[in-house]
C-alpha cells in the first residue's frame, strides 16, 4: 500500500502540479548572497567555471535565515534556489566548506532527481561520480 501511495507521489504530472503550488503559495526566503564574509555569487561564478565550464544557469543564491547545524545547504525545485545555511557564513567556516557546500548543490542542478517507481533519488550514481 505504501508502495502504491509513493508510486502515486511520484508521478511526473504530480510532482509538477506540486511545484506549481509551492511556487505560487510565495517567494523563498532567504538572505542576500553578499554575507559578512562570504559572497555566494562570486562563489558561484568561480565554481561554475572551474568545474562546469559556465553551463550551469544561476539560481537565485542566498543564505538561509536561521542557522542550521544539520542542513548546510539544499537546492529547492521550486524556486529555483541554493539556500546555504547563514552558520557558514562566519570567520569560522573556511572557505573550502562554503565551496563544497555550494558545489554539492549546483550539482543537483546538473543532475536533476531521478525519479523511479515509488523512490526519487537525488544523489545518482553520476552525481556521485562528481
Amino acid at each position: 500500500m505504501l508502495a502504491r501511495y509513493r508510486r502515486y507521489l511520484n508521478r511526473a504530472d504530480l510532482r509538477r502540479a506540486m511545484q506549481l503550488v509551492k511556487r505560487q503559495r510565495g517567494r523563498k526566503l532567504l538572505r542576500n548572497p553578499k554575507g559578512a564574509v562570504y559572497d555566494l555569487e562570486q562563489i558561484f561564478e568561480k565554481l561554475n567555471t572551474q568545474y562546469f565550464d559556465g553551463s550551469i544557469a544561476r539560481p537565485q543564491l542566498g543564505w538561509s535565515r536561521q542557522s542550521s547545524r544539520t542542513t548546510l545547504g539544499h537546492y529547492d525545485l521550486s524556486h529555483h534556489a541554493i539556500v546555504l545555511s547563514k552558520l557558514l557564513d562566519s570567520q569560522k567556516a573556511p572557505a573550502l566548506i562554503v565551496e563544497f557546500v555550494l558545489f554539492h548543490e549546483m550539482l543537483h542542478l546538473k543532475f536533476p532527481i531521478d525519479h523511479k517507481e515509488a523512490r526519487a533519488q537525488g544523489h545518482t550514481t553520476q552525481f556521485k561520480k562528481c
